[in-house]
């Protein structure tokens, strides 16, 4: 197990857009400074964040979370602007249920998303085992197991992988382990908020090393 240390690389660009002031996830911005240092951990390719590399989006009015919390109006007043980067090579995406199956291929980048929803632009929702196929023929699969934050990162895993399985520890009631050897995966990724990794989500994660579902209903995210 290979710890990958993100604060400093994020206390390095604290003065730039790394964060929502109304939401409580980070920018695509600060989850491409932490997907940076795992690259380097796991020694894949990782694409700089430019025009010749990536396709740069914006979604104005966006009014999260923290908004939803507070009903701020000082918040109300001076929504966010999501930005986001779509890589620039060829991938596709396919969505199963938390079982596995009934495969749907469906955009990851869900672009109909606005205001309140608009993080959801990756991947729609939490609910979905989601598996990335892309141009990348380094025979390296990534399987991630993340809350929310982990949706920001993928897409800067597009360079680096042959095939990402994305897994919310939430709803994964299957044996992890078996789903590793099946699959044929090389590196597992952990990455999510300190509330999943330590408060009531963390149970997400003994589940699915066991296999032993019922699918659980956690809130937190």
């Amino acid at each position: 197990v290979t710890s990958v240390h993100c604060y400093a690389a994020l206390q390095q660009h604290k003065d730039e857009d790394i964060y929502f002031r109304t939401d409580h996830h980070w920018q695509p911005l600060g989850a491409y400074y932490a997907a940076e240092q795992f690259a380097k951990a796991a020694g894949v390719p990782f694409l700089e964040l430019n025009e010749d590399n990536f396709e740069y989006h914006e979604i104005d009015d966006f009014v999260g979370s923290v908004y939803g919390f507070t009903n701020s109006a000082s918040l109300s007043n001076d929504p966010d602007t999501l930005k986001y980067y779509i890589p620039n090579n060829d991938f596709s995406t396919y969505y199963y249920n938390t079982h596995y199956e009934d495969e749907l291929r469906y955009p990851f980048f869900q672009k109909d998303q606005h205001g309140s929803g608009a993080y959801s632009v990756f991947m729609g929702a939490d609910t979905k085992i989601v598996r990335v196929d892309t141009d990348v023929n380094n025979g390296r699969k990534l399987l991630v197991f993340k809350d929310s934050y982990g949706n920001a990162e993928i897409p800067f895993y597009m360079n680096s992988f042959e095939q990402i399985y994305v897994c919310d520890v939430r709803f994964f009631p299957l044996n992890a382990i078996d789903f590793i050897k099946e699959h044929g995966v090389t590196d597992v990724l952990f990455t999510m908020n300190t509330f999943s990794a330590a408060g009531g989500n963390a149970d997400g994660i003994e589940v699915s090393r066991l296999g032993q579902g019922p699918l659980l209903d956690w809130g937190q995210d």
